[in-house]
């Protein structure tokens, strides 16, 4: 389906919803947990905190279903301990990769009556930065293979949302590609929790 398709089925979609239907924006911030999928014969990595926030904008078709776009910033990443580094002495040393991403989740939200719902869609990341850390030392791009610009992922989890517009998601990422080019495995496993608030315009 070209882009033109695209376009005009959400035209008619917003055509044809009921007079009830309407926009709303406003922000969140949030904590999430992530790690990474690694490869089969590689022992599993340790999660790592980060932070996400941004704002989101929702279209309301009724009082069931809604569609909702955001601009999130969020911190992924993984951690591996008691590596021993070649070049760099005997001892283990602890390693952080901290991947900084500009996200944009676009969800079908479905609301039950009592305000809670549930979420799913796709989610593209682009990488803004990236950072390992070995010990004290700081890199931004060595032993971290070829950069990969483009996260694509798969997000769902469920909400509440309030009366008075205060809400709340928890979501888990499936990311679905790796965090390296080139690379297998290693794609971005996130568990995310945001607080918001939203106003209808």
């Amino acid at each position: 389906m070209n882009m033109k398709k695209v376009l005009l089925f959400a035209l008619v979609l917003m055509l044809a919803a009921p007079m009830s239907a309407q926009w709303s924006v406003g922000g969140k911030i949030g904590l999430n947990t992530s790690s990474v999928n690694y490869p089969d014969d590689i022992e599993n990595p340790s999660h790592c905190f980060g932070i996400n926030g941004g704002f989101l904008t929702q279209y309301r078709f009724n009082r069931f279903f809604s569609l909702q776009a955001e601009l999130l910033y969020m911190k992924q990443g993984y951690k591996e301990k008691d590596l021993i580094w070649i070049n760099m002495g005997d001892d283990p040393m602890d390693m952080d990769i901290a991947l900084h991403y500009l996200e944009i989740p676009l969800l079908a939200k479905f609301t039950h009556k009592t305000g809670l719902n549930l979420q799913l869609g796709p989610q593209i990341g682009f990488l803004l930065k990236r950072r390992l850390r070995v010990g004290e030392v700081v890199q931004q791009q060595k032993l971290m293979g070829e950069k990969q610009p483009f996260d694509f992922s798969l997000a769902f989890g469920a909400g509440y949302e309030f009366k008075n517009g205060f809400l709340f998601d928890f979501r888990y990422l499936l990311g679905l590609t790796s965090a390296y080019k080139n690379v297998e495995g290693f794609q971005n496993r996130t568990f995310y929790f945001s607080l918001g608030y939203k106003f209808d315009l």
